[in-house]
């Protein structure tokens, strides 16, 4: 008898350790979803009839919305020397800037930020406001000799190898200036712990891949040595901008190309840069601009329309007003020039006679823009030129190069102009400093920088670690202001974009387009109200402009519209009142057999034609709404999506009902009582084998107690007869 009774404690034991895993699962389970279920609050309900309180969703998060409206980000650094005169001169251009919508600021106390010298200092402060603000566009208001306004000079070696330029000597190497390094926040400029405007390292070692090579803000500079030269640079592009000489010239382009080297070869060598001119005019400028064509080469012969370039037909024609140039050819900062001789001087810069037309001019050559140490260069007549000469100035502070063979136009001279010319017309970068500084960045991302292009028989790859290449990116800087507007057409008046009802809370959505119902890409709308507030949209390139208003109704709004070839416009309008709910057009469920294994998405289809979606809501009960869940789905403050997908947390096993909610922008919120949609969840196979599973339990454990008690009665009887 003891030994069946022990057989049956180890049969006990064994089921034990089968089925116990089976119960701690179902018993988890059921904690975990006794947990979820705490997560339902409270609503009311009256009468049978739902009456669910709208306090049950949380409020409109409006900050977001307000902010971009009645604290706009600073997109503008106009930077100054600490000097009234110069503070006082630059004011104008920043007025005009606020007023068209580009939050401008005026710097001058660079000097209490951290730096080594006041260049990096004046960096710094730039990283400050780019980090906090919307920062696009940096002007320097004022000239790098005698460091008015500093520039950088930055370690390359090349001047050492080809003795070419100005060059400053430091520990035996040589540094080059560059307003590159107030563009580019991000990179150290200093890898290795020595500056590059520091000693040089006894074994040339420099962390020359330290410049990121993306710049983060578009940078220009007024070189004024005092204020009246500051003032002068300043009414020129106010009046460029604000009120110009409207004419033919908006529509003209200049190219001039000449010969780099006398070298003949066959097939042609690529040194006639009438090659270049050429491609220019052929693939970005025919379709946008009426043009002149200037040439002489050794061995290319270029396709008509053709002039002779000769220094007296490049006098006359950059003299007869033009919207912009190119002059492709050799160059120093007194003269342009290629191979034959002269074709332009300083002299004749600073008597240009362009009168009331400045053009944006771009120098393909060496050196023509020394402004860090010399006044009398072709680039600061033509910037300083009062009324005259240039509006923006893009050439070589130094030494430039071009490769023997470049027939492709992709490497360093020539495939620096190329880029420019195509970010201008093709990508319509029409502010100048915007299409030089992306440029540079096109030109890194280039096939001659990624994979190598063939020039003559060799393939040939670009790289920033190669010193000419370094040099190249860092020379050429803008004279001018950055963030001007560039004409490439007689600008006329915009076509009234507000011509339908606009709503408190409406996210407008405008194509800006002139009168002629041209679309104007990356155009400027400036929205101003009466109680101070104002944003700036920018159009996309398609000409597509977004705004969110605040959720205001019978607010009175002024809107300037400025861009490209854009005269500037000015509409008003007044914000309707939104007092209508938004409409339900449907909901789904998925999966369609749900399970509490899975998440389960609604997808909820609604529509409002005023002030639009701000958000909508899931409320899911399984007790007739006495206890419920929420969740919810948004738009952002740019977005109009009429379609939300919501997602539910695993939920446990029941019947449940769910309603729908949405609001829109003017905060009108209504829940859809009417329409009450169902979902049955079953409960998990495992729920079963747990009720079979503790059932046997029980019956198992009753036999084996009584089973027990009977084996130890017969033990005891036997034991007493023993």
């Amino acid at each position: 008898m003891v030994r069946l009774f022990s057989k049956k404690f180890i049969y006990f034991s064994i089921f034990l350790l089968i089925f116990s895993p089976l119960i701690n699962i179902s018993f988890s389970l059921y904690f975990i979803n006794a947990e979820e279920n705490n997560l339902f609050n409270n609503v009311r309900i009256s009468n049978a009839y739902l009456d669910v309180n709208l306090s049950i969703l949380p409020d409109i998060d409006y900050t977001s919305l307000n902010d971009a409206w009645y604290r706009p980000k600073i997109e503008m650094l106009i930077i100054t020397p600490d000097n009234q005169s110069f503070i006082d001169a630059v004011k104008p251009l920043m007025e005009w800037k606020n007023e068209k919508g580009v939050k401008t600021i005026i710097l001058s106390n660079f000097s209490s930020y951290y730096g080594v010298d006041d260049a990096e200092r004046i960096r710094n402060m730039i990283k400050w406001y780019y980090e906090r603000e919307n920062i696009r566009w940096v002007l320097l208001a004022g000239d790098a000799q005698n460091d008015i306004i500093p520039i950088r000079k930055v370690y390359n070696p090349d001047a050492l190898r080809y003795g070419q330029g100005r060059t400053e000597t430091v520990g035996g190497e040589y540094l080059k200036p560059t307003d590159y390094y107030y563009a580019d926040l991000d990179g150290t400029w200093n890898s290795d712990g020595d500056e590059y405007w520091g000693e040089a390292p006894q074994d040339n070692s420099y962390g020359l891949d330290e410049i990121s090579w993306d710049p983060e803000v578009y940078v220009g500079r007024f070189p004024a040595s005092n204020a009246n030269e500051l003032g002068i640079m300043v009414n020129k592009t106010l009046k460029y901008e604000t009120n110009p000489e409207i004419g033919d010239w908006m529509n003209r382009m200049l190219l001039a190309g000449g010969i780099s080297d006398t070298t003949f070869q066959a097939p042609p060598d690529g040194e006639d840069e009438s090659r270049l001119t050429t491609y220019i005019w052929q693939n970005y400028v025919a379709s946008e601009m009426n043009f002149t064509h200037l040439w002489r080469s050794t061995y290319y012969t270029p396709p008509d329309p053709k002039e002779p370039l000769t220094a007296a037909s490049f006098k006359r024609e950059i003299n007869n007003s033009y919207s912009t140039v190119i002059f492709a050819g050799h160059g120093s900062p007194w003269v342009y020039a290629d191979r034959v001789g002269t074709i332009y001087t300083n002299g004749d810069a600073k008597e240009i006679e362009n009168t009331g037309n400045p053009s944006l001019i771009y120098a393909d050559a060496c050196s023509t823009a020394s402004y860090d140490f010399n006044d009398n260069s072709i680039g600061e007549y033509l910037i300083k030129r009062q009324n005259a000469g240039a509006i923006g100035y893009i050439g070589g502070l130094r030494v430039t190069w071009y490769y023997l063979d470049d027939t492709s136009l992709g490497a360093v001279n020539r495939g620096n102009a190329k880029y420019f010319w195509e970010e201008f017309f093709i990508n319509k970068k029409f502010q100048q400093g915007r299409a030089l500084y992306d440029s540079k960045t096109s030109y890194i991302n280039s096939e001659y920088y990624t994979t190598g292009i063939m020039i003559g028989d060799l393939l040939t790859q670009g790289a920033t670690y190669l010193d000419f290449e370094r040099k190249q990116l860092l020379t050429y800087c803008l004279l001018g202001d950055p963030e001007v507007d560039v004409y490439t057409d007689i600008p006329k008046p915009v076509l009234n974009p507000f011509t339908e009802n606009i709503y408190e809370g409406q996210l407008v959505s405008i194509y800006i387009k002139d009168i002629d119902s041209n679309i104007i890409p990356y155009a400027r709308v400036h929205l101003e109200a009466s109680d101070g507030k104002y944003h700036t949209a920018y159009a996309d390139e398609n000409g597509l402009a977004s705004f969110r208003l605040p959720a205001q109704e019978n607010e009175f709004y002024n809107v300037t519209i400025t861009g490209h070839n854009l005269i500037k416009s000015h509409f008003n309008f007044t914000t309707l009142p939104d007092d209508i709910s938004p409409q339900l057009i449907g909901v789904v469920h998925n999966p369609e057999n749900p399970s509490t294994s899975v998440n389960i998405t609604f997808t909820a289809e609604t529509h409002d034609n005023y002030s639009g979606i701000e958000s909508t809501f899931i409320i899911l009960s399984k007790s007739n709404f006495t206890t419920w869940l929420c969740y919810g789905s948004y738009n952002g403050i740019e977005e109009n999506k009429e379609v939300f997908v919501i997602n539910s947390k695993k939920l446990i096993p029941g019947e449940y009902s769910y309603l729908f909610a949405a609001r829109d922008y003017a905060n009108n919120t209504i829940i859809f009582q009417d329409s009450i949609f169902n979902l049955l969840i079953p409960a998990p196979l495992l729920d079963y084998i747990f009720i079979a599973s503790f059932i046997i339990v029980i019956a198992v454990v009753g036999i084996s107690v009584f089973a027990l008690y009977k084996g130890l009665k017969k033990f005891s009887r036997v034991a007493k007869e023993i």
